[in-house]
Order: C-alpha cells, then structure tokens, then sequence
C-alpha cells in the first residue's frame, strides 16, 4: 500500500463536471486500495456538504474555498510577476503549509497533481518524493485557440496566458516522473511542445477518460426518447460550451426548424451563464440547467450534439452520448481524442450545412438507432475506467517503489 498526496484544483466530488469525472474515478479507485492524504479547493459552497464524505476516506485531507471570482482576482496576479494566471488562481498559504508538513514528516511515497495548477503548493525541498502530474488537456493551446477566435484585447491576453501557460507546463513536466494527458493525441501534442531534453525528462502517456457503463446504459431506462429533440450537456459557463450553444443556435437550429417544425433543442447543465439562459426565448429551446440524472435526460432525446468550435483532450459529453446508444453529431474537434470513425460510430460536421444535414438524417430512426448501437460498441470497447485507473495506480506504485531514490525534481524551482 502506498501512501498517496492527491492534490486536486477542485473537489473531486461529486463527479459533475468533466474535470470532477475524471478526478473523481481515480481518487476513489486509490482510496480504495492506498493511503491519501487529500488536499483541493472549493468554488462552489453547495460543495461543502460534500467534504465530510471525503474526510472520512483520507488520512487527512485540506481544502480552502475560493470562489470563481476570488480565483479571477488571485490570477491578476500573473500580470506583476510575469507568469500565467493559470498558476496563481488559488490562495496558496494554506494549502502550501498542508503538504509541507506532509513531506517535512516524510508521510507521503508520492505525489498525483490533477492539473498543472497544483504543482504551486509543492515545498522546494521534496526530500525526494517523486511527482505524477495529471494535466488533463494541454491548456496553453486552448487559450491560444481563444486568441486565435477573439478580437483585441481579449486576443492579447489570451496570447499571452497561452505563452506563458506554456512555459509553466514544460516547467511541470520538467520535473515529474510522469506526466498524463487524458488521450493520446494530447500527449503527442505536450511532446511536440517540450525540448528534446524535456521529452527524455520523464514519461508522458495517454491515459484516457471511461464512461460509466451501468450509470449510462440505455437499459437502464424505460424512457422513450422523444422524436426531433437534440440535446446539449454540459457545465454551462464553460467558455467553450457557451460557444459551442450560441453558435448552433444562432448558425444551425433556425435552418433545421424551417423543414422540420417540431425539432426542439435541450440544454441540459449547471450553472447557466447568462449567455446561454438567453437561448431560452428562442422557438424550440429549452434551457433546463440542474438535472438529477444526466443519463434519464439524455435517454429522452433523440440526438446528441457536440458542436464545440474550441475543444481539448476528451469530451464526456460525446462519450456519455454514445453509451446511451445516442446518434452523436460532432464537430471534428469534439472527437479529437476520441477518435470515433465519420458515420460509423458518430457523425461529424463542422459547419452550419453539415449539422443541419446529419439532423435531418438523423431524424430518421433507422439510421439513427444503427448509428446510436455502433457509438455504444464503440465507447464499451475503447473506454473504460478500471483499465484508465490502474494505468494510474501502476505509475503511482512505480514511482513509491522509487521514493528513496533522488533524482531531478527531487528539489524543485518555484
């Protein structure tokens, strides 16, 4: 049994959210088989009641709260030291106290950050523990699709935290023992974007996201779908999701209603920005927000679509999707990591034309139930969580076997 520091940038549960998903599977499945001591933070104060259910599962555990806009104005503070705002978006004191006594004790044999941000609570003496870093996605390079999407003088500082997000992320990488990214195709890019001294520095593999089957089983529910409704999910003040909404409602719902009246939009998810709660005036839009079971919504709709214009690692969505035998309508960048064949196992499209024409295909049952069995085969045969986990647990045993032993990163730059 190895003892395991997991810090997390957001608590891993209840599993809600993509990032909280993927956190989520892979602390529980390490509390079930290690010793964690826990540290995140929490944005949200409904949150809160979930702490309880974490302590009771960790040797120790440390969370601090800071809200989203506390996070905006810690983040500022990247402008004045000339470094992202990505890294200093929480309050660190606290934290970094938490894990310094932990490592001055000798408690822990290793380290799993979930996502770059954390590495900042790392003491610079780490008396040789070694450091796994889940990024999840390579982040620099969505905020350098944001500024390659958006005017002055947003692009500009997009530009900038991708520049600089950049440069912290080779630094993390630098001095892991591993570094995960949730597919293969974003590994190959964090590769692609290191040194070739940094490349040999340490491994850097794709583990990829699962999809609960029994939780998203169409089985599982006596619903019958609805004919002609879509569905979007998701976190709904996500920038990308937000995007991705606007869009198909502004570029692509008006064409379909035109030949088919009776098509409605759902879009299922919390919290709503403002943005998107104004899509509900819209003929045949309904912005539902909170949901009790993602699943029995999406079993109530006919369709699925993931029209995201700015997109990394894996898509949850997509992936829920399919397991509900759903016939899924994506955008290339949706299935980026994924990797579903075109019109095999998810139809992809990527402009106003293309969406509207696999809608109306789609309408039809017949090709919408063979193209909903194929992405469920698909995803049962490509993702799986118990596989992903002890891809994890083997690095992390890998690297307490190697605890002992120093190497570079045992004392890191902060």
């Amino acid at each position: 049994m190895a003892r395991i520091l997991f810090l997390a940038h957001r608590i891993p549960y209840p599993p809600n959210k993509g990032d909280k998903i993927r956190s989520w599977h892979f602390l529980e499945y390490l509390m079930e088989r290690h010793e964690i001591h826990l540290g995140f933070f929490i944005d949200d104060p409904a949150d809160l009641e979930h702490v309880d259910f974490l302590q009771k599962r960790s040797a120790s555990l440390h969370f601090s709260f800071a809200s989203p806009l506390k996070q905006k104005l810690f983040s500022l503070k990247g402008f004045l030291t000339g470094t992202s705002l990505t890294e200093n978006a929480y309050p660190s004191s606290g934290m970094r106290s938490f894990v310094a006594n932990l490592i001055d004790t000798n408690q822990v044999d290793a380290v799993f950050l979930y996502s770059a941000a954390t590495y900042r609570f790392l003491p610079k003496n780490m008396k040789g523990v070694p450091i796994i870093t889940d990024f999840v996605d390579v982040d620099s390079a969505k905020w350098e699709a944001y500024a390659a999407n958006n005017s002055w003088p947003m692009s500009l500082i997009f530009r900038r935290e991708g520049a600089k997000l950049a440069a912290f992320e080779a630094h993390v990488a630098d001095r892991s023992l591993a570094s995960v990214l949730v597919s293969k195709d974003e590994a190959a890019l964090m590769r692609n974007r290191l040194s070739n001294r940094q490349q040999n520095a340490g491994k850097i593999l794709g583990i990829t996201n699962g999809v609960n089957a029994k939780a998203f089983s169409p089985e599982k529910y006596s619903t019958t779908s609805t004919k002609g409704r879509l569905i979007f999910t998701g976190a709904m003040d996500y920038a990308p999701n937000i995007e991705a909404v606007v869009w198909f409602v502004e570029n692509v719902f008006h064409r379909v209603k035109l030949e088919h009246p009776h098509v409605e939009l759902v879009i299922a998810g919390k919290p709503v920005a403002p943005d998107v709660q104004r899509l509900d005036a819209h003929d045949g839009v309904n912005v539902i927000g909170a949901v009790d079971d993602m699943a029995e919504t999406i079993a109530g709709a006919s369709i699925v679509i993931a029209p995201l214009l700015t997109a990394r690692g894996i898509q949850n969505k997509v992936l829920e999707g399919m397991a509900m035998a759903k016939p899924v309508i994506a955008t290339r960048a949706a299935n980026e990591g994924i990797n579903a064949p075109d019109r095999a196992a998810i139809w992809i499209a990527n402009d106003p034309d293309g969406f509207a024409e696999a809608v109306a295909a789609l309408l039809e049952p017949t090709a919408a139930k063979q193209l909903g069995v194929a992405a469920r085969n698909f995803v049962m045969d490509n993702f799986s969580w118990s596989k992903s986990c002890r891809a994890i647990e083997a690095l992390l045993i890998d690297a307490s076997d190697h605890a002992t032993q120093p190497r570079q990163g045992g004392r890191i730059d902060l």
